[in-house]
């Protein structure tokens, strides 16, 4: 049995209709694809809050939604937490208040998630006697994911979590909400067009175009994939890469890809933890063979698995133990006859790595 079983079709007046059909079993789902694919208007039928013209939603066994049995459970009785873009919080209450709003719905629940757990792990107790209108977006994002674990969901629902958050505060709420999936084991489904955000949160991904499922499985399988989005909607494929074995090194930091060697920029990282690092494929340059003298310190060598050819430009795919995709010319790619298979060196300058902690 599926956690969750999802198939739905409902037509807006504006003329667009979802029509989607998908079940899920994993920790951490992310449902990907352009604005206006149907991405929220997913998650609003699965808490509730759209009622679909024709539709099935069961989640752990128990029907929320069956339009051929006339079943329609209301959003507060589904065990659902929903975090919303634009937070919600209640503004006549302080977050303490706001926290214990969530805690009204828990009665009976199979956990019991603490609030002073909740306050510890997501780190604002600071901020409990303060109102929204006085915190900043991270705060109010933190303060509003509190409020939804407290209300002890079955399924933790994310709409588009880090979109109203700026570019530093992000590798922070990532953090947090990898905190939060491993300390109380709540499922999450979250929407996103973000590849970064899928590839460092998600076990599974959705893919939605057009109100249609495109694609699904592993972040790293179907976020390779050229069709059927064609990366319409980015300037093609994310490299975004796990680093262990972080270490102090002079004026920069050190750590290990898959056991190589990776030369990262200064960063307030901690020495022996692990971290991640994003770069656009354009940053990485191909080498058939190892040459000596150059700036560009990382030197990462792999296999190529794929190329994938367009008008102006050809993305590759190298095995190095993570995936990771390099851009080049056509002319390039054939001169150096990159193809499946071939052994080939992924040069890398240190300052070109953006560290995610």
């Amino acid at each position: 049995m599926s956690l969750l079983e999802f198939d739905c079709r409902h037509r807006y007046p504006g003329g667009f209709q979802l029509e989607a059909a998908f079940e899920l079993d994993c920790a951490v789902t992310a449902l990907f694809g352009p604005s206006g694919s149907g991405k929220t208007s997913t998650l609003s039928i699965i808490a509730g809050f759209t009622a679909p013209q024709h539709g099935l939603v069961r989640l752990g066994g128990k029907t929320l939604l069956d339009t051929a049995g006339r079943v329609h459970v209301r959003p507060e009785r589904r065990h659902v937490g929903m975090v919303f873009q634009e937070h919600l919080l209640f503004p006549h209450l302080d977050v303490r208040g706001n926290l214990r709003y969530g805690q009204r719905y828990r009665r009976g629940r199979r956990r019991s998630i603490a609030l002073a757990r909740v306050v510890e792990v997501l780190e604002i107790g600071d901020l409990l006697g303060r109102y929204p209108r006085n915190l900043s977006g991270g705060e109010r994002q933190r303060v509003a994911l509190g409020r939804a674990l407290l209300s002890d969901p079955e399924l933790l629902l994310m709409d588009e979590p880090l979109a109203a958050i700026d570019a530093p505060l992000k590798a922070r709420i990532l953090a947090y909400l990898e905190r939060v999936a491993a300390e109380w084991e709540v499922p999450v489904l979250f929407v996103t067009h973000s590849q970064a955000e899928v590839r460092r949160l998600a076990d599974w991904v959705v893919i939605l175009d057009s109100g249609r499922i495109v694609a699904g499985g592993t972040p790293q399988d179907a976020l390779s994939r050229p069709e059927p989005l064609g990366w319409k909607n980015s300037m093609g494929p994310v490299n975004l890469l796990r680093v262990e074995e972080v270490e102090s090194a002079s004026d920069h930091l050190m750590g290990r890809i898959a056991g190589q060697r990776v030369h990262l920029p200064p960063q307030d990282s901690p020495v022996g933890a692990a971290c991640f690092v994003q770069f656009g494929p354009a940053d990485v340059t191909l080498s058939r063979r190892e040459i000596a003298g150059l700036s560009a310190r990382n030197h990462l060598k792999g296999l190529i698995r794929d190329v994938v050819a367009f008008d102006r430009a050809v993305f590759v795919s190298v095995d190095i133990g993570q995936l990771l995709w390099a851009e080049v010319t056509p002319e390039a790619a054939a001169e150096l006859q990159l193809v499946p298979g071939s052994q080939v060196t992924c040069l890398l300058k240190a300052h070109s790595l953006r560290v995610l902690n």
